[in-house]
């Protein structure tokens, strides 16, 4: 029997080890999956950016990211925790816009069993479950006025009182913050907290849109190909006639759309190799070659000026024709919504 007692402890202690192990192999590949070298491509057009963050991520520092609707925030805020002494500690991710009102408080910080109607339970919020690791708040400038006081709390005294309990609570944790909106101009207008944004406010970075950094996309369209493989178990590749297609499309859903598109064509390929035809982007419709007059255009003056100055004059007649309306104008001009809204905006007709 002693006999057996040792081999069953040996056992035990083998399957501890074997388990250890690959706790670490885990723990390598999430750091690595989020290194900075890995968020960044040939043409540097994030180099400022990682090397800002590559001095704020040891530090406890809050950090406000700033950037267009799919930039690459959160990857960004996953990348600072995985390069901070917090990586050991949990990442916890709430998208502010998503969360009802009524709700946005107990999820932040927890509410007692009998606070409200409903409230049958203790509920832990997400500043204690993420004690000892990173808060990441995206689109912080959607909290109302009467949260953004509590949280202002939490960054000065470093404490969180759950709904409708009187302990305090200290915790222990570093916040990423994401916004799209332009929060100076929410303070002017008394729509945030000016004291909030300046607690926030500590190391601003701001991620350029993907189209003003296009040569980053072959190396983005890389780090997602090999993503995606590692969790669909396939092996693709990309061809370097589909990665200049890529470069090719002005990406209004910025690097989230990239990932989205990447993902679609790992999964439906028919083959390894992720060819043009796999990207499902359509980059003729997106230009309006069709409304291009080559011949007028080839007599004289810039190329580049004249397709402009046609494509305003499209989306103008649409908007026109479509009575101010964003969504009918581009119905009527076959493009997304988000397409039209990126252009009225580039030329600054919005």
């Amino acid at each position: 029997m002693a006999f057996e007692d040792y081999k069953q402890k040996m056992a035990k202690l083998k399957d501890l080890e074997e388990r250890a192990v690959h706790a670490e192999q885990l723990k390598k590949e999430i750091h690595n999956l989020y290194d900075f070298e890995a968020l960044i491509g040939a043409s540097s057009g994030l180099h400022d950016v990682v090397e800002m963050i590559k001095k704020a991520a040891p530090t406890d520092s809050t950090v406000l990211l700033g950037g267009e609707t799919g930039t690459g925030k959160e990857l960004i805020a996953r990348a600072i925790h995985s390069n901070s002494k917090r990586r050991g500690g949990p990442f916890v991710p709430l998208h502010c816009a998503a969360v009802p009102e009524t709700l946005l408080e107990s999820e932040l910080f927890g509410h007692e069993k009998g606070s409200f109607t409903g409230a049958d339970h203790l509920q832990v919020g997400l500043f204690e479950t993420a004690n000892g690791g990173t808060v990441f708040l995206d689109e912080v400038g959607e909290i109302p006025e009467a949260i953004q006081i509590k949280l202002l709390r939490v960054l000065q005294e470093r404490e969180i009182q759950r709904v409708g309990g009187n302990r305090v609570i200290p915790i222990d944790v570093r916040l990423v913050a994401a916004t799209n909106r332009d929060l100076e101009s929410a303070v002017r207008e008394g729509r945030f907290r000016e004291d909030l944004f300046y607690r926030l406010n500590v190391i601003w970075v701001n991620l350029p849109p993907l189209r003003e950094r296009r040569g980053d996309i072959p190396a983005l369209a890389d780090y997602f190909i090999k993503k995606i493989n590692r969790q669909t178990g396939r092996s693709a590749a990309i061809s370097d006639k589909a990665v200049e297609y890529l470069g090719r499309y002005d990406w209004p859903g910025n690097v989230r759309e990239l990932e989205n598109i990447i993902e679609r064509a790992v999964i439906l390929s028919p083959g390894p190799a992720i060819d043009p035809e796999d990207l499902n982007l359509n980059i003729d419709e997106m230009l309006r070659i069709d409304q291009v007059d080559l011949d007028r255009l080839a007599s004289g003056g810039s190329l580049r000026v004249q397709i402009e100055q046609k494509e305003m004059q499209s989306l103008t007649n649409a908007l026109q024709k479509a009575a101010g309306n964003i969504s009918e104008a581009a119905r009527l001009l076959g493009m997304a919504r988000s397409t039209l809204f990126y252009r009225l905006k580039k030329y600054r007709l919005i």
